[in-house]
């Protein structure tokens, strides 16, 4: 199963230099709807200013089960920390590629 979608950047769709939308497969597809889905969920929201260890991890483990069920993720290689301001995620895709994504 191909994964294809329109490559988005920056909340917008990014074009070629005709104006025509580009394409993003594959990991990079995986990655970039696993960046909106903790958008969508409002997951980073919950974690801006949050210092309770205990709900930063409890977030961070929903995100990981959230990554899992997506169908495109290799079940059990989900992982999550909050580093600083920054949320790493990374994954193992079915199609064998590591995927990292940061927000």
């Amino acid at each position: 199963m191909a994964s294809i979608d329109l490559l988005i950047k920056d909340d917008d769709l990014d074009l070629s230099a005709i104006g025509e939308p580009l394409l993003v497969s594959g990991g990079d597809c995986v990655a970039q709807d696993l960046r909106h889905m903790i958008r969508e969920k409002a997951y980073a929201f919950k974690l801006i200013g949050e210092r309770n260890p205990t709900t930063i991890s409890a977030l961070c483990t929903d995100i990981e089960i959230q990554m899992e069920n997506d169908e495109r993720v290799y079940p059990g290689t989900a992982s999550v920390a909050l580093n600083g301001d920054s949320l790493m995620c990374e994954a193992q895709t079915v199609f064998g590629e590591r995927i990292t994504v940061t927000v």
